[in-house]
């Protein structure tokens, strides 16, 4: 049996053809941060893939990166070699403590939440789950900020495997003086059920004045065919 085609309506096809042909990670940036030099915090630096990044996006920013397990902060360090690339191995939540961490055999899956062993979204990896809990030291970025005089943020990246809420609890003061902020979101069951995450996350960013601009991202499950994560952009009103 053939089906149908998929129904088209109105001229969003040429539209994304149009947007394709138009579109640079230069371009896209250069209208959500209109500053040549703009302080950039790098929330999840892991092994300084971000840090490269924005660097070839804006020479003269000023980056501050945060990666909070040991061996990957190892890496980092070696990418945040010239003066304006400062990198901390702290995690970034709603406390200043030692909290647990779980390392993953695949580096960028750790962080502050166990990877849930009953996922179904896992695609099998959460049965080998290494959930191997160290200690880390933890902060905010309110208390960060404050501790060293740093008055605002341009883009504000937080990649933090199921930990975005927390983090910008710990951003009150501070997202009040943010321009931009790019937060992956999770809806996959990889870290535990939290239905309302991208709720929490929208309503305390509209408190704060931005708008969600784009969702810049979007991470399909092969299996389910559900959404398992997205990137989401927000800029201040």
């Amino acid at each position: 049996m053939t089906l149908p085609p998929v129904p088209k309506c109105g001229s969003s096809d040429v539209r994304n053809e149009e947007y394709e042909k138009n579109f640079s990670y230069q371009k896209y940036y250069q209208l959500l941060v209109e500053k040549n030099n703009p302080v950039v915090f790098d929330v999840g630096g892991h092994q300084g893939e971000s840090v490269k990044f924005f660097r070839s996006l804006f020479e003269s920013a000023e980056i501050y990166t945060f990666e909070p397990e040991p061996g990957n902060y190892e890496i980092l360090k070696k990418v945040a070699t010239d003066s304006k690339v400062h990198a901390f191995n702290l995690a970034m939540s709603n406390v200043a403590a030692t909290v647990p961490f779980y390392k993953q055999d695949i580096s960028h899956l750790g962080g502050l939440r166990p990877i849930n062993e009953d996922s179904s979204d896992s695609l099998g990896y959460a049965e080998r789950a290494k959930n191997e809990e160290i200690e880390v030291q933890s902060t905010t970025i309110d208390l960060f900020c404050a501790q060293r005089g740093i008055e605002y943020i341009d883009l504000l990246k937080i990649d933090v495997q199921g930990h975005e809420v927390e983090v910008l609890e710990g951003a009150d003061r501070m997202l009040s003086k943010t321009t931009c902020v790019t937060v992956e979101v999770s809806l996959y069951d990889f870290y535990g059920v939290r239905p309302m995450a991208f709720l929490n996350i929208e309503t305390r960013m509209v408190e704060q004045g931005f708008s969600l601009w784009d969702l810049a991202k979007i991470s399909k499950n092969p299996r389910s065919f559900r959404t398992d994560w997205f990137e989401v952009v927000y800029k201040k009103s």
